[in-house]
C-alpha cells in the first residue's frame, strides 16, 4: 500500500467557534498536527516522538495493561511487527539493530494512548546484547524467559552509564508472534504477583541480519535480582534514546 503522509493540510477551522489552529496545549489536537503517517484504513499512524517516532493505534488503548492486547479485540494487530516496519521506512534504512522498539509501564508514561516507541538504540547497547547471547545468558525459549536475567548498560538522561537488570529472549522473528500475550502468559502469569500494568518491553534486532532474529527485553522497577545485579527499570528510555 502506498504511503500516505501526513502534511500540514489540516483544515483551519472559525476561530470565534472552535478555536485557533494556532492554539497550542491541547494534546489531540497537536497529535493531528504532529502525525506523521496514517495509511487508509490502517490501524495505526505514526507521530513525532521527542526523539524518533511512536507507533500508535487509532483504537482506544491506555497502554500496556490493556486485556484485549493479549486475548481481545486488539490481539489480532501486531503493532511490533508495524512499528518495526515503519522505523526502517522513517529512519531511512538503518543499519540492522540501529534502531529499537519499545513500550513504558504505565505509570511511568507519560501518555494514556498506547505508543511504542521507534527510536535509536543507546550506544553500547547491542554489542553487549550480542555478547551476552554469544555467551549463553539469553533465554532462546520463551518458557525459559522469567528466569534469564542480565545486566544491561544503558545511559540516562544525563548521559551517564545505567546499569539495569532484565529479562531477556531471543526470538527468531516477531511477525506471528504476539508479543504482549508473551510477556502476560511466559512472564507475568509465570511470575505470579506481578502486573502486566508495570511491565517493560523492549524489542532489538540480533546479530548481523534478519534471519538473526530479534531479542525482547522486559523488566520493571521492583523486578528481583541478586545482590550483585542493579536494580530493574520500568521505562524503555535507558537502552533507546526516546527523550
Amino acid at each position: 500500500m502506498a504511503d500516505v503522509l501526513r502534511e500540514n493540510n489540516l483544515t483551519a477551522p472559525p476561530v470565534d467557534l472552535c478555536g485557533d489552529p494556532k492554539d497550542t496545549g491541547e494534546p489531540l489536537w497537536n497529535m493531528a498536527w504532529e502525525c506523521q503517517e496514517r495509511q487508509i484504513d490502517a490501524f495505526w499512524l505514526v507521530s513525532k516522538g521527542v526523539k524518533g517516532f511512536l507507533l500508535v493505534p487509532t483504537d482506544r488503548v491506555k497502554g500496556i495493561e490493556c486485556p484485549d492486547l493479549v486475548s481481545g479485540a486488539y490481539a489480532k494487530y501486531n503493532y511490533w511487527q508495524v512499528a518495526d516496519d515503519r522505523s526502517y521506512f522513517w529512519f531511512k534504512g538503518p543499519p540492522w539493530g540501529k534502531v529499537g522498539l519499545g513500550i513504558n509501564a504505565a505509570h511511568h508514561r507519560s501518555h494514556d494512548q498506547l505508543h511504542i516507541h521507534m527510536s535509536e538504540v543507546r550506544p553500547g547497547v547491542k554489542a553487549e546484547l550480542d555478547k551476552a547471547a554469544q555467551a549463553g545468558r539469553i533465554a532462546k525459549d520463551l518458557p525459559s524467559w522469567p528466569g534469564t536475567l542480565i545486566t544491561v548498560t544503558g545511559q540516562d538522561q544525563a548521559g551517564a552509564p545505567q546499569p539495569r537488570s532484565y529479562r531477556a529472549v531471543h526470538v527468531g522473528s516477531i511477525g506471528s508472534l504476539n508479543l504482549f500475550k508473551a510477556l502476560y502468559d511466559n512472564v507475568v502469569v509465570a511470575t505470579r504477583g506481578e502486573e502486566m500494568g508495570d511491565q517493560t518491553m523492549i524489542v532489538i534486532k540480533a546479530g548481523s541480519g534478519p534471519s538473526d532474529g530479534f531479542y525482547v527485553l522486559n523488566s520493571w522497577d521492583n523486578l528481583a535480582h541478586p545482590s550483585a545485579s542493579p536494580q530493574g527499570i520500568a521505562v524503555c528510555d535507558s537502552v533507546l534514546a526516546c527523550k
